[in-house]
C-alpha cells in the first residue's frame, strides 16, 4: 500500500484552461479553503483545488495539484505523486505556529505560450498577518524525468508580527518552504533520504584553484525528532528531499532551488513523527530563514522570495558524509 494516499478528490470539476497541451480544471468542494479564480482577469469560480494535466500526444497527464490549503502536489508525467510543499510558516511570539500561506487568488493564462510555458499571478495570504499581492507561477513543460515549477513573491506584515526568536535553536522560526512526506520505514515511504551541501572548500595548487563541494545527507527513520543533528547555513542554492528508489512506488524526489532569501541566511532542518498511519505525510523538512528580524511594524515588506521546486526521478545520490 502506498503510505501517501490522500482521501477520493471531490468529483464535481470544471474544466478552466484547454490549449491542446494543458487543461487546467478546478474541484468544486465548499467545505475546504477556496482559490478564487479569474481566467485573464474574467472571474471564473471559487474551487477547493485546481488540477494540472499536459498532453503527451493525446494523452493528459496531471502533473500538478494546487490547493487552496496553500499545498503544492507535483508529479511527473504518468507518475505518481507523493511529497508535497507548502510554503512561509512560522513560529509566533505569541500566538505560536502560523501559516502556512494559502492560494487565496490565482489567475491563469487563456493558454500558455509558445514555449509550453504556463504562468500563473495571484494572492497569497496566511489570513493572519502576512500576504502577497503579487504571487507569480511558472510551470515549466514537463519532462519524463522532471517537473520544475518557479515561484516569485513578496511578503508584508499585515499586523504587527513578532517571530519567536527561541525556535532558532531547532531552525524552526521561519519555514520558507516546507516538503512533507510519509516515512514508515524502508518499504512504506515516498522519500527517505535528505541532502544538502554545507562546506564548500578551495582546493589549489600553485597554479589554480578548484571548488570542493561537501554534500551531506540524513537517512530518515520512523522515530519522532528532528531529521538533522547540527544543521548549517547553506553553501549551495539546492536542498533535496530524495526518493532513493523506485520502491514501494516510484514517488519522485523533490528539490528546491533557492535564490531569495540568500540561500547562506537559511539553514536545513526537518522533523519526523512516529507513525503507523501508510497515509499520513509525518515527515517535514524545511529551509529555515535565520536571519529574519524578530519584530515587523503591519505594512512592512519582509523580503522577496524566489525559489524553485523540482519533482524528479527517484535516484540515488552521492554523499560525502552521511548522518549516522
Amino acid at each position: 500500500m502506498l503510505c501517501c494516499a490522500l482521501a477520493a478528490p471531490a468529483a464535481a470539476q470544471g474544466t478552466l484552461l484547454e490549449d491542446g497541451r494543458w487543461r487546467v480544471s478546478g474541484v468544486v468542494d465548499s467545505a475546504a479553503p477556496q482559490i478564487v479564480t479569474s481566467v485573464d482577469g474574467l472571474a471564473s469560480g471559487a474551487f477547493a483545488a485546481l488540477r494540472f494535466a499536459y498532453a503527451d500526444g493525446a494523452t493528459f497527464h496531471e502533473v500538478l495539484v494546487l490547493h487552496g490549503d496553500g499545498t503544492l502536489e507535483p508529479a511527473l508525467p504518468g507518475g505518481v505523486p507523493g511529497a508535497s510543499a507548502s510554503l512561509g510558516s512560522y513560529w509566533d511570539c505569541e500566538r505560536g505556529l502560523v501559516g502556512p500561506l494559502r492560494f487565496v487568488a490565482i489567475d491563469l493564462p487563456a493558454r500558455s505560450r509558445k514555449s509550453g510555458v504556463l504562468d500563473l499571478g495571484g494572492l497569497l495570504s496566511n489570513l493572519d498577518s502576512l500576504e502577497s499581492e503579487k504571487l507569480w507561477i511558472r510551470i515549466r513543460p514537463p519532462k519524463p524525468e522532471r517537473l520544475r515549477l518557479e515561484l516569485r513573491y513578496r511578503l508584508r506584515a499585515t499586523r504587527e508580527l513578532c517571530i519567536d526568536r527561541v525556535r532558532r535553536d531547532t531552525e524552526e522560526e521561519f519555514h520558507v518552504v516546507e516538503l512533507a512526506a510519509s516515512y514508515l520505514g524502508p518499504g512504506v515511504n515516498t522519500n527517505d533520504l535528505t541532502r544538502y551541501v554545507k562546506d564548500v572548500r578551495l582546493d589549489c595548487d600553485g597554479f589554480d584553484c578548484d571548488l570542493d563541494k561537501r554534500t551531506f545527507c540524513a537517512p530518515l527513520s520512523n522515530e519522532t525528532g528532528y531529521v538533522i543533528d547540527k544543521p548549517h547555513r547553506l553553501e549551495s542554492r539546492v536542498l533535496s528531499l530524495f526518493h532513493t528508489s523506485d520502491a514501494p512506488a516510484p514517488t519522485p524526489t523533490l528539490e528546491l532551488e533557492l535564490r531569495a532569501p540568500n540561500p547562506h541566511n537559511l539553514k536545513p532542518q526537518g522533523f519526523v513523527t512516529e507513525s503507523s498511519d501508510p497515509a499520513e505525510r509525518n515527515v517535514a523538512f524545511w529551509a529555515d530563514w535565520v536571519e529574519v528580524r524578530s519584530r515587523y511594524a503591519a505594512g512592512r515588506k519582509l523580503a522577496s522570495f524566489r525559489f524553485a521546486l523540482e519533482a524528479e526521478l527517484p535516484r540515488s545520490p552521492s554523499c560525502d558524509r552521511v548522518q549516522d
